[in-house]
């Protein structure tokens, strides 16, 4: 009789989320966006894309229940992939969240960002991009993609993830976490949501932000 062998594979890299948004939060991210660019909110010079439609949200207060939900759901995938003994408790307040319009030849290079998680949330792909992408023969993500790097090793490890995103598509991943974005060529406009979260904000913030409301 052969003996049982008890083992275990330990989680390694980047903990990402990919998820849908609901209705309610993606209408809301719509008209908050609309009126950013009423406002000509310009945040290109805070950014380190080559794009040049960017803009920043300022209302966070009605956006920050919904970050909050969805903080939960990457707590509780967080916990089973460091398979945790006790469940995260995190609060985390927007730091910063911002609207990107990006044109045929625009593109994020590999950067990361600050705070301790970022997000993406796509607003808008249209068609366009969606066919350039299926022509597109290659093993990146493509024109139009999102692509995440981490670390340094041999085709046997695990050291990027590529995706090509859909509309309400959210990915919330670690603020350190280095990423870009790959530029396509149709005449079109294709719109994103992007921010940091973090868990600690200085008293002198947010009495500046509760003077603001």
């Amino acid at each position: 009789m052969e003996n049982k062998i008890n083992y275990k594979v330990l989680t390694w890299g980047p903990c990402v989320l990919q998820l849908k948004i609901t209705d309610d939060f993606y209408n809301l991210l719509q008209k908050e966006a609309e009126d950013s660019v009423k406002k000509e909110l310009a945040y290109n010079n805070h950014l380190a894309g080559i794009i040049q439609k960017e803009y920043k949200l300022r209302n966070l207060k009605v956006l920050q229940p919904y970050m909050h939900d969805i903080v939960n759901i990457y707590d509780q995938v967080w916990d089973k992939w460091r398979n945790a003994d006790k469940p995260s408790n995190n609060e985390y307040l927007i730091k910063s969240m911002w609207v990107n319009y990006q044109q045929a030849g625009d593109f994020n290079p590999p950067h990361d960002h600050s705070d301790e998680l970022s997000f993406v949330i796509y607003l808008k792909i249209p068609e366009e991009i969606k066919k350039e992408n299926k022509e597109f023969k290659g093993k990146s993500s493509g024109p139009g993609g999102i692509s995440f790097l981490y670390g340094e090793g041999d085709r046997q490890a695990i050291t990027y993830q590529a995706y090509f995103p859909e509309e309400k598509d959210l990915f919330m991943f670690p603020a350190w976490l280095k990423h870009y974005v790959a530029p396509f060529r149709s005449n079109v406009e294709r719109v994103s949501v992007s921010g940091n979260l973090a868990s600690k904000v200085s008293f002198m913030e947010l009495k500046a932000r509760n003077e603001k409301k």
